[in-house]
């Protein structure tokens, strides 16, 4: 993280009150302590990070589409003949 602190990232745009309960309730509670930042910080930022990985999920799903979409696949025969040599590989390993 750039700047100085935590506090820094964590921009206050929108109120949200949330209700955590049980583990993830006290998990929360056990970080703010430990830390010395507050459970709104760590709570902001735990937000933020799932939005970014969700967001390059989704990108990553509509990028597979837009490649099927073109033409770009794998025939299924082929598939299976790539994950039996896997399986095999393995099994060899194994047996080792």
């Amino acid at each position: 993280m750039k700047g100085t602190g935590m506090r820094e990232r964590v921009m206050a745009d929108e109120k949200l009150t949330l209700t955590l309960e049980g583990k993830a309730a006290d998990k929360l509670a056990a970080l703010a302590a430990e830390s010395g930042h507050s459970p709104a910080v760590y709570a902001a930022l735990m937000i933020e990070d799932y939005f970014e990985r969700e967001m390059a999920e989704i990108g990553a799903l509509k990028a597979a589409v837009k490649s099927a979409d073109e033409g770009n696949l794998v025939p299924h025969e082929e598939v299976v003949r790539r994950l039996r040599a896997a399986i095999n590989r393995a099994g060899q390993a194994a047996a080792e």
